[in-house]
Parts: C-alpha cells; sequence; structure tokens
C-alpha cells in the first residue's frame, strides 16, 4: 500500500540526488529509504529510478509519478493547516537565492518572518539566478529570488522588487577613469573579475564587450561577491557587480565607478513561485513579508 511517507521519501531523492542523502535528511537508514521506493514501485509495477553506480535518474513513469507526488503532497499540507491559526503556522519553507540577494537583502525579511513564524523551518540554499529557477519548475523549492531583467514564464508567478542597478568597479587608484568608443577593438590592460559563469549580469556584460570587440588582459573567475570586491580593492582588475554589494565601499573610497558608455539591460530582483504551487499559510506570510520589505529599500543608492 503506498503511504505518504513514500511519496516524502520519493520527493527526497530526487532532491538530494541519491538515496544516501535522501536517507541523512530525512533521519531515515538507506534500507529504509530502498524500502519505500519498492513500495510505490511494487504498487505501480514499474522501476522509478535508473541506477548507474552511484547515480540515478528517473525512469519515464518517475517522470510522470513527479507531479501526482507534489500534488500529494500539496494536498497533505492543506490538511494539516486546516486548523492553524497565524501564529501557529507550522511546516518547511525551501527558499532559493542567490549569494548577492542573500547577504544584502534578505536579512531583514528572515528576522521578520522567523520572530513571526518560529515553528517554520527555513532551508535556504544559494545558486545561480538559473538554479534558482530550475529549482522552482522541478518542486526542489518553494519560493526563488532571482537577479534578471524583467522576464515573463507562463508556468511561474513573478512579483519584480527593485531596479537592481548593476555597475562597473575599479580600485580607487584604477587608471581606467571610462569605458567608451574609444575602447572599441581594443585590448584593455584591466583584467575582468568575474563570478560563476552562469551569473546574469556577468553574461550581460560580457556580451557588451564583445560586441564592442573590448578584450580584457585577463578573465579571474572567484566564488563569492566578498572575493571579488577584495580583488578589485586590491588593484588584481576590475568588476561588474550589483550596486547594493559595493555601496559602502565607493561611499568609503575603496572602491570606485566606472562609467559605461552603453545601454546595458536592467537588472531586476525579483520573487518566484510556481502558478500550481499551493500557497501554504507559510509560503503566503513569505511573500507578503518580501513585499512590503522591497516597497521600504531604499532607491538613494540607485542615484551614487
Amino acid at each position: 500500500m503506498m503511504e505518504i511517507r513514500h511519496f516524502v521519501t520519493f520527493k527526497k531523492v530526487i532532491e538530494t540526488g541519491s538515496f544516501t542523502q535522501a536517507a541523512e535528511h530525512l533521519g531515515y537508514t538507506q534500507s529504509t529509504v530502498t524500502s519505500h521506493i519498492q513500495a510505490l514501485e511494487e504498487h505501480l509495477g514499474a522501476p522509478l529510478f535508473d541506477r548507474m553506480g552511484r547515480k540515478i535518474r528517473l525512469t519515464e513513469i518517475g517522470k510522470k509519478l513527479l507531479p501526482y507526488t507534489q500534488d500529494i503532497l500539496d494536498t497533505y499540507g492543506k490538511i494539516e493547516s486546516i486548523t492553524s491559526e497565524e501564529k501557529d503556522i507550522r511546516g518547511t519553507l525551501k527558499i532559493a537565492a542567490p549569494e548577492s540577494l542573500t547577504v544584502f537583502r534578505l536579512e531583514p525579511i528572515l528576522k521578520e518572518y522567523r520572530k513571526k513564524f518560529p515553528h517554520v523551518s527555513i532551508r535556504l540554499s544559494n545558486a545561480s539566478c538559473g538554479d534558482n529557477k530550475k529549482a522552482i519548475v522541478d518542486g526542489s523549492a518553494d519560493v526563488a529570488f532571482v537577479m534578471l531583467p524583467q522576464f515573463e514564464d507562463s508556468d511561474l508567478v513573478i512579483h519584480p522588487l527593485m531596479n537592481e542597478p548593476i555597475v562597473l568597479v575599479g580600485s580607487s587608484d584604477c587608471s581606467l577613469n571610462i569605458l567608451d568608443k574609444s575602447y572599441e577593438n581594443q585590448k584593455i590592460r584591466e583584467c575582468l573579475i568575474v563570478n560563476e559563469k552562469e551569473g546574469s549580469y556577468r553574461r550581460i556584460f560580457e556580451e557588451f564587450l564583445r560586441d564592442r570587440g573590448i578584450v580584457p588582459s585577463n578573465i579571474m573567475e572567484l566564488w563569492s561577491i566578498e572575493a571579488i570586491k577584495r580583488s578589485v580593492m586590491s588593484g588584481l582588475g576590475i568588476a561588474y557587480l550589483p550596486l547594493m554589494t559595493v555601496n559602502d565601499e565607493i561611499e568609503a573610497g575603496r572602491l570606485k565607478i566606472i562609467p559605461c558608455e552603453a545601454d546595458l539591460k536592467q537588472i531586476y530582483s525579483q520573487v518566484v513561485y510556481h502558478k500550481n504551487k499551493w500557497v501554504s499559510p507559510a509560503l503566503s506570510m513569505f511573500i507578503d513579508i518580501t513585499l512590503k520589505h522591497a516597497r521600504d529599500w531604499s532607491c538613494a543608492e540607485t542615484t551614487c
């Protein structure tokens, strides 16, 4: 007989990518996870995963079962919350966000949410904006933050939060004072310091450079915005970063903005969730708090 816990286990195996990690997250032994999956497979009469060494992959039957699993778990959550009052909201909220928004925007949101709803377990993961969108589609996140040009997606509910200016910065004594037409089809001596390849504003700036034939002397790829900022401040190169992440250093004179003569795409912070996702009380309150804080975010920095 199929049970709710079997579907929970099935979903967790998909989210973690392995039986072992699913067992660790759920507090089960690996044999228990295996037995839950086998119970579903026996009931359906078909395997749910192809097992290739340590890697697993959903079979066609597994892919067909996934949306029904999400529906079942959403319905189960609705049933559990029937008698819940706002002060008693419980559950788990899975949030996906890029590093920049996590560090510079989400702290007051999470602080207020935790104070009001202490019984909700928050799971926050950091990844590229593209991966965060995928997490919404595959159900591994309930809500995601992205920094992208404004977009539409028929499968997603999208709330634009704020236009986030992106600026080119160098050290206070960087010799490059402007990036204009005089640099077209030339190699500049500055090194371009960047984050992950999937980063939205990195792609936009590299496209701008390619279109104009501007070639940096080198490209240095680092793992975090803080590491990029420190490298730029030490004179190792230039970087294209959200203004909110470098505003303090600019005001303190440790970094300077290098104007670009270009019509670069505008980037917006946005919060998204799947249109078919059940908006649980926990998720509804989180979205409300997020939108409230977004209205209060200062636009003064955009005039820097």
